[in-house]
């Protein structure tokens, strides 16, 4: 089983995209291990603050297979 870690984040509609993220990683992979989200400024540009988190998951997907779904 290959270990896969996700960046997720979003500065528009920060929590409906962050919690539809979790859930639809959750409905490919299953059990999933969740980091504390947490916020940041934008860089490189003027917007919204970010909210950005981590999620583990362990599959026996490819690479590919795993990009795909992403």
């Amino acid at each position: 089983m290959a270990k896969v870690f996700i960046s997720i984040g979003s500065n528009i509609n920060k929590r409906e995209n962050i919690a539809g993220s979790v859930r639809a990683l959750r409905k490919h992979f299953g059990k999933l291990r969740l980091s504390p989200v947490y916020q940041s400024d934008a860089v490189g540009f003027e917007g919204d603050t970010f909210y950005n988190m981590v999620v583990a998951l362990e599959t026996t997907l490819s690479p590919q297979e795993v990009a795909g779904i992403l």
